[in-house]
């Protein structure tokens, strides 16, 4: 009597399914940018930065001033103070970081995320903030815009010190072109970007041929040993 399993052709379906399936759950992979990669002390000298060590995965961080007629450049500074104050900052405050008093920011650093939206393979983005103390009261936010040099709309919570050096999601993913980081209250300083890339199935196509060779095979030898049998 044959056993009542799936027939031939329906297992080497199923097995390409599952293996397809696996593939597609593995190869997001998350791409994370110091803004301070040479841990420098220094101002940068000029008020935007391009970050390309990924060629195809580029964005720019740019810093303003707030202001009523229209906000303003403003100098980046590299700060390095070691633990959580390693980062992008901007020329100024003495602590160079973002200040914010009142629910308001007096300034913002600007993320241009244009090229990593128009791949198409980036589906999901992340800030970490350090320098969030509780004893000042340190609070900050995220906003969107789809005009640089704009603060935009206010899409993140209120952040605390419990959100230090905690990459913080960023909501409404590719609604918005501009990502802004601003401090409600006290001082913060940008430290890190990150960002879940998909690779192109081309590139995993030959990994996804290998794990299909090596299952349907399997299946064939476990054939024959049934067919030898007697099954």
């Amino acid at each position: 009597m044959r056993n009542p399993t799936l027939c031939w052709p329906a297992r080497a379906l199923l097995v390409i399914a599952s293996v397809l399936a696996l593939t597609a759950s593995a190869s997001a992979a998350f791409v994370t940018w110091e803004l301070n990669p040479k841990g420098l002390e220094q101002d940068a000298g000029v008020s935007s930065i391009t970050y390309d060590k990924f060629p195809e995965y580029t964005f720019s961080a740019s810093a303003w001033t707030v202001n009523s007629s229209g906000d303003t450049p403003l100098g980046l500074y590299f700060k390095n103070q070691g633990f959580d104050e390693t980062g992008l900052g901007i020329v100024g405050p003495a602590s160079h970081e973002l200040q914010g008093s009142g629910g308001m920011p007096f300034q913002y650093i600007q993320f241009d995320l244009g090229v990593l939206l128009g791949t198409g393979k980036v589906i999901g983005g992340a800030l970490q903030i350090g320098s969030v103390q509780s004893d000042s009261n340190d609070t900050f936010t995220l906003y969107g815009s789809k005009t640089a040099g704009q603060l935009g709309t206010q899409i993140g919570g209120t952040y605390d010190s419990d959100s230090d050096l905690i990459f913080v999601n960023i909501p409404d993913w590719g609604t918005y072109r501009y990502i802004s980081i601003g401090a409600l209250s006290g001082d913060v300083l940008p430290v890190a970007f990150q960002a879940n890339c998909v690779p192109e199935m081309s590139a995993l196509y030959p990994i996804l041929a290998l794990l299909v060779a090596i299952s349907l095979t399997r299946l064939l030898n476990r054939r024959r040993g049934m067919k030898s049998r007697g099954y």
